[in-house]
């Protein structure tokens, strides 16, 4: 379990997908997913750094209008019942993104099985009371 408190936490992408520590304890995986936990009253939010590079070519192929979703894994909030996917994939532009805010103080993170083991990310995980304003910056070109 991840105490999650209002102190920036990383979760890396490394974590999960390194063979050694896969085959040790699969933190991250399906059957043990990262099980955070904030103080009572708190609530999570977690933001993606994503490093994993996007050719030229995958990038000047893709459609300005069309997001790509790379998936690196999910967000289980039971309270809400929701399923959340973590998206990357959106090249240099989209290099920091935000996935979610959590409405209860726990959360599960699966890391999805991929057959890209040069994905490269962090989850950041930070606690909070009250409420978040959350602020995107999209580069139009």
């Amino acid at each position: 379990m991840v105490s999650v408190t209002t102190e920036a936490q990383f979760i890396s992408s490394s974590s999960s997908t390194s063979s050694d520590v896969n085959s040790v304890s699969s933190c991250g995986s399906r059957s043990h997913p990262w099980r955070l936990e904030a103080a009572a009253g708190q609530r999570i939010n977690i933001s993606l750094l994503d490093f994993t590079a996007t050719s030229m070519s995958e990038a000047a192929d893709r459609p300005r209008d069309r997001v790509t979703c790379r998936q690196y894994g999910y967000v289980l909030e039971k309270l809400n019942k929701r399923n959340v996917s973590v998206c990357g994939g959106g090249g240099a532009e989209l290099r920091q993104s935000h996935v979610y805010v959590s409405d209860s103080n726990n959360l599960l993170i699966v890391q999805t099985a991929s057959s890209e083991p040069q994905r490269k990310f962090l989850l950041k995980l930070e606690g909070f009371h009250g409420c978040i304003i959350i602020i995107t910056i999209v580069t139009i070109m």
